[in-house]
This record gives C-alpha cells, structure tokens and sequence, in this order.
C-alpha cells in the first residue's frame, strides 16, 4: 500500500509522464517526401533498367524485407540496443554528453537508428540541440508507431552511401553489381558503416578507412556469433571494390512506356523474361550493326507470349554507330505500317462471306476517283488467288478487296481494335488505309498478329490489351472482336504458305523449316520496314529505319526485317504450331470451280468441294465459262449462224480486261480462239484497259487548256481485230493486226468520252477527266 504521503509525488510523476507522451504523440513526423528512381524489374526480379531521381540521385525502392545478415550487420554497428529502447537509449545520451563535455567538442554521438531515420526524413533541420531534441522526440513517437523491421527497412531505403547513392537497393548494385539479396557478410559488412561517414564512402581516396571500419564490424560480428570465427578472415580478405557499377539498362524505353502509363508509381514488376530480354537486345544491336553500313540506324522489336498474353521482351531502339544511346522508343512510336493491314482484311473477306478462299480477284489497272493504287513491282497478273493479297502482297487487289468489303466496315473493326493513332476517320485515309496510308505503332501491330493467333487459339478476346506489369492483369473490353475460326485458319495458312514471290524467296534461308504465319510491310519512300509473325506460342514484331525517317534504297520488310524476325524466333526455341485444325470440324460444304475459285456453275467442268462454317448467299457464282459450238472444220461458230454444229466444248474464259494481262503469266490460257469468218466475235472480246472508267488525270497547269499526251490502250481477243477510235464522238484513227492496241490522244482539261468499236460489231466505251 502506497504512503499518503508518496501519494501526490507519484501523481505527478504520472501525469508528468502522461503530459510527456501526450506532446509526444502531438509532435508531427517528418514526411517520407523523397524523391525515388523509377525501377523496372524482370518477372524474376531482375533489375532490367531504372532512371535518376528528380533529385539526381539513385535511390531504388524495394518492396522485400531487409536481408537478416544485413539487418544484423546495421544493428551491431549502428545501434546495438535498437531491440531494447524506444527511440533514444538514455544510457548512450548520458555517455555521449559526459564524453563530449570533457573533450570540449562533439566526439561521441548517441543517435539511434528511429533517430538517424527521423534526420533522413527532415532534410531541412540544421544542427542544433533544438533540433537534436525534436527528432528524439520524434523519435520515439516513430518508434512506437512502427514495427523494428519497418524501421529498418526505412533506414535501409534512405541512408546515404556516397555521392548520389541513396539506400541499399542502390548501393548494392553500384558498389557489387549485384542485388542486396546476394552479398557476403563481408558486403553486407561495408554496407554497414558507409552511411556513418558518407563523406569517407569513397572508393578512391578512402580505400584504407573504409576496409578499417569494415574489418572492425565483421570482428564484432564474429565476436557476438554471428560469423564462424574461421570465416572472418575470408571476409576480411575481400577486396573493397574499385569503382561504381553502371545500373543496368536492359529495358530503358519499356520503363519509360510504363512510367508514362503509371506516373504515380516508381516500382514496376514487368512479365519480361530476363534471359530472353538480354538475347533479344543483344541480337538487335550485333544485327544493327551490319545496317548501320547501309545507314540504317535503328532497330526495335516485341516478343509477345500468345498463350499468356503477356510481354516477354521489349527493345525500343538500339545505339548509334559511337554507341551513343537513343531516348526515342520506336516500338510507341507512329510509323507508317506499309501492308500490315492485309491479313486483318483478308479475314475480314472470308468472315463475311464477300470472297471464298481461292477465289480470283482482279489484278488489273484501276482507278478509284483520283485514287489509283500500284502493285509494289508496277505489274498487273490479270487475276489472282484472293490469298495473293498476303502472299504476295498485290496492292491492287487489296483495294479492290476493302472495296467490296466496305471502307466504313473495315475502319469501324480497326477502331473497334482500338489500334494507336489510327483514328482520324475513314474519309480521312480512304481506301489507301489498307496500303499504309495511316500510321499506328510496332506495339500495337505486334497486339493485332497476337490477336489473331489467339483467335486461332480460341481464347476468349483476342485482340485484347496485352499485359506487362505482372501485378496488373488486362482488363476485358467492352466489344469481344473476333472471326470465325474457319476464316482464321485460312488467314494463317496463307501467312504461313512458302509460296512468296521471287524477291521474297530467301525467307527460306531464316526459317530453318520452323512453321510461322508472318507478313512484311514496307512504307511509301522505305522509311520504315516492318516484319510481324506469330507460331503457336510467340508473336514477334520488328521494325527497322531511321528514327527521323529518312528513306533508303533497299529498306523493305523482306530484306531487313524478316531476317532478324526470324533470327528472334530462332533464339526463342519454341517451334509450336496450332494443334487444332478448325477446318476439320466443320460440316458444311460446298461446290466450287477449281478454275474462278468461285460457286461452281452449271458450266464448271473442273471441281472441287470446299468446307466452311457457314454458307451465304454472297458468294458470286461462276461466270467464266462459255460453251463453243464447233463446226465441222473445227471452228468456233456463234450464234446467230446458221452453220451446222458437229460438237460443243466448254472453255474457261475470263474478261478481255482480266485476260491480256491474265495470260502473261498463264501461257497455258487461250482466248484466241478459231472462229469461223462468217460468224460474229463476242462483244466482250474488246476492252479499253487504259483509261479506265471514271479516272482522274492529272496534266500540269500550261498557257492553254490542253493536257500533255497521253497514250491510251485497248484489247481484243482476236489478233485480226480493227479498232475504230472516237474521242467525245469524234473519229481518232483505226488500228488493226494485234492484240493491244495503243493510241496517242491529247484530251483538254475537263470531262471526256472515248468510244471503240471492232471490225465485229463489238464496242467499248469509258468516261475520264482531266484536271490540273
């Protein structure tokens, strides 16, 4: 029982000790306000690349707990009692002011590690005992407040070792290149003293001091058992590391990308596969190398998992030839895709039944208002496979392909793609969108060919977002875009065909017989060239240029890009192709013409039975046979003869627009039949090729209205065919022996009419315009 007389003493000394602890929790911690680098780590946790602070300093954050070696280490040195006080060890504070006051001036301190942290927080507080008060105040409030390892850590984050290295994270990785996980006990040891003296923390003028402090902790370390005592010198025997680590910049623009999409945050957990991201940059830049001789400078390439739906390597620009590094990440950037777009379209065609696969499609000189595409070697094949849109990337049959599936249509599954920076409108890019006349990014082009393969693969929304940040999944979008697997499987297989034309035959060279389904885009000039492709489990983007855009001779998609698309799909080692085969399960069935590739008609002789998901009402049946009735002298009789028929014979004849440049590369075709000279030729044996119907041509502005020459061009079947000429009803001149036939005209500048009529009655008529 506690004296009355000791009552009102110990009162006070209670509320003395209650008014104590109130200021306390009253004081205001400092605020954690430091400015930390941004970090970008490998799904492993490797560091992959990181960037100064706003404060030019290196200062890492890490989520992990301090490494117990370490924790040990800071603690023994440091403040040995940290386990046993509340921020302040008073026995230390009294020891500290009895030394100093002797000595005159300040030779021994007291600061506890809550103590150290509360000064590293407060950056502002000079040196003052009123200062000194208020962080052991602050001290203790902090201590009481958090737990011994967040204290730690907090240290661990904010102690300074020398120069612009803050925190261990960092210095572990600048003074032994290498994660804090990873040291010895004589690194963790070094670590250990060099925020006490950061000014000492140099590894160049205080080599001696430093290798001194640390010899003297692995001592006491060994002393309290901490460290077998035939081990200590081992660790003496360490040597004190002889310069600063770069920090490593294994993913600097996938970093940048990531900070921009993430400004809030420093730390970032990627889906990068270590190994394969240091192959991947190590190919680009051995490769660039060898085009840096063309003056071709820059190179960038994504490597996407297509099961997983996640990024797996990200190179966004190699160095230039002094190994200069360059802050431009092309994989974000707008490029012009040059062909890219034509397998999204060709599936498109199949899906909604606007072609069936093998059909033919026109390969011939066209104009579309003032619009009038090119084929990428200025010649025209007549007719083609719809398949030779991706195989051989023929540009006027894409066109004439987004024609019939429809402008609006095709941009509305673009943007429904959502596809970066192609969003200006379809009246905007008009039908040259599907030739590169838009720009988006290699990233978003390396998502498109990714969402196809999953659409092979029937994952659920397959041109979905692709995932990089691993604690960050891919949210599901609004609209699920996907084909038929029946229009995907023959999407890839025409990806996939080996049947490329002459100047892309040495694909084979980098193939080494792996199966990929991959396409080449080159842009108008040769400023950018694109390589995409995709197997059963990687998606592989690459581009290759200049990062200003200057064009050079030579840069197209098959002779740059291709070669290092396949070199990265060598490297990946992973040859999966599609195990199930859509095409298999279907029922449906139809008959088509092996010759149009259309419905096969009453006149077909040669067919062939074609499965599909579904059937339409679309598909155009084939027209291109016609029944010849022979005569006894084996000559072709038309009606309305009244020559007596001894036989008929069904042949495959294709339009006399299709057919001149159709049999330029089919020599096996004929359209110059025998017929009788008493019998009429079919009308449709004449066709004017050039002007075609509706073309605009362009003249240049001169005195008078009148255009330069220009030369026009007809065709007829029959090699003894006259051609009677008439320019706006007024007779030219006849040409006569041959098939084409040419004639220079000089229309002035407006609205004109050009008439041919043959030697058989047959006519042809098109309307054009000048304008200047």
């Amino acid at each position: 029982m506690i004296p009355s007389k000791s009552r009102p003493i110990l009162k006070k000394i209670l509320y003395g000790i209650f008014v104590f602890f109130f200021l306390i929790l009253c004081i205001p911690l400092p605020k954690d306000e430091v400015a930390y680098s941004r970090a970008l780590y490998s799904q492993d946790n490797q560091l992959l690349s990181a960037a100064i602070s706003s404060e030019q300093q290196w200062r890492l954050p890490f989520s992990e707990p301090v490494p117990d070696k370490l924790s040990t280490a800071i603690i023994t040195y440091e403040d040995a009692y940290f386990y046993y006080h509340l921020g302040i060890n008073p026995i230390s504070m009294i020891k500290a002011t009895w030394t100093n006051l002797r000595s005159g001036r300040v030779v021994r301190g007291a600061s506890t590690i809550p103590m150290q942290v509360m000064r590293l927080r407060h950056r502002s507080l000079g040196r003052s005992l009123w200062n000194k008060i208020y962080e052991s105040l602050a001290a203790i409030k902090y201590s009481v407040t958090n737990s011994k390892k967040s204290i730690i850590k907090d240290w661990a984050s904010l102690a300074p070792f020398g120069g612009n290295t803050i925190g261990i994270k960092a210095a572990s990785l600048r003074y032994f290149g290498t994660d804090m996980d990873n040291l010895s006990w004589g690194q963790y040891a070094l670590l250990a003293v060099m925020p006490n003296g950061p000014a000492v923390a140099n590894l160049t003028r205080n080599r001696a001091t430093l290798k001194q402090k640390r010899d003297k902790l692995l001592d006491k370390l060994a002393a309290e058992g901490y460290i077998p005592s035939d081990e200590v010198a081992l660790y003496k025997g360490e040597e004190i590391p002889t310069m600063l680590n770069k920090v490593p910049q294994h993913g600097y623009h996938m970093l940048d990308f990531v900070a921009k999409q993430h400004p809030d945050r420093q730390l970032f957990m990627s889906t990068i596969d270590y190994s394969k991201q240091l192959k991947l940059q190590e190919l680009i830049e051995i490769e660039s190398q060898f085009y840096k001789l063309e003056d071709i400078r820059n190179m960038a390439a994504v490597v996407i998992d297509v099961s997983q739906n996640k990024v797996v390597s990200y190179v966004g620009n190699t160095a230039d030839k002094k190994g200069k590094f360059s802050y431009v990440d092309i994989v974000q950037s707008a490029r012009s895709y040059g062909s890219l777009l034509k397998p999204l379209l060709y599936m498109m065609a199949i899906d909604k039944a606007h072609y069936l696969p093998g059909e033919m499609i026109e390969d011939i000189p066209t104009s579309i208002g003032d619009f009038t595409p090119l084929n990428f070697d200025k010649k025209y094949r007549g007719a083609v496979p719809v398949e030779d849109v991706i195989t051989q990337s023929l540009n006027i049959p894409a066109v004439r392909m987004l024609q019939r599936v429809g402008l609006p249509n095709f941009y509305e599954t673009v943007r429904s793609i959502d596809l970066a920076y192609l969003h200006r409108g379809a009246d905007h890019y008009g039908l040259s969108i599907i030739l590169g006349g838009g720009e988006t990014s290699l990233w978003d082009m390396a998502r498109l060919y990714k969402g196809i393969a999953q659409n092979a693969l029937g994952i659920a929304y397959p041109f979905r977002s692709v995932q990089y940040l691993a604690d960050i999944p891919v949210e599901k979008p609004k609209k699920n875009i996907s084909f038929d697997p029946t229009a995907v499987q023959y999407t890839i297989n025409a990806m996939a065909d080996i049947s490329r034309p002459r100047e892309e035959r040495s694909w084979e060279l980098y193939a080494q017989n792996q199966k990929v389904a991959w396409k080449t885009g080159t842009s108008f000039g040769h400023r950018d060239a694109w390589a995409v492709g995709f197997n059963g489990k990687y998606a592989v983007a690459v581009w290759v240029g200049n990062e200003g855009g200057e064009g050079r001779f030579g840069l197209t998609g098959i002779a740059k890009a291709a070669p290092v698309m396949f070199k990265i799909f060598n490297a990946l080692n992973d040859h999966r192709w599609f195990e199930s085969v859509p095409l298999q399960q279907k029922k449906q069935e139809i008959t088509i013409c092996k010759e149009s590739g259309r419905m096969a008609g009453n006149l077909c002789r040669s067919k062939r039975r074609l499965r599909l998901a579904v059937t339409s009402m679309k598909y155009k049946q084939c027209d291109f046979h016609q029944v010849h009735g022979i005569s006894a002298g084996g000559q072709v009789v038309v009606p309305p003869c009244d020559i007596p028929i001894i036989r008929y014979d069904t042949v495959f004849v294709l339009p006399p627009y299709m057919a001149y440049y159709y049999k330029e590369g089919h020599l096996d075709y004929r359209d110059d039949f025998n017929y009788d000279v008493n019998c009429q030729v079919s009308t449709s044996s004449l066709a004017i090729l050039y002007p075609q119907q509706g073309i605009k041509i362009f003249a240049p502005r001169v005195d008078v209205p009148v255009a330069n020459s220009l030369i026009a061009k007809a065709y007829h079947s029959h090699p003894g065919a006259a051609l009677y000429w008439f320019l706006d009803g007024k007779y030219l001149e006849t040409t006569k022996g041959k098939e084409a036939h040419f004639m220079e005209i000089s229309p002035t500048v407006g609205k004109h009419r050009l008439h041919i009529s043959d030697s058989f009655g047959g006519q042809s008529e098109v309307s054009f315009e000048v304008i200047n």
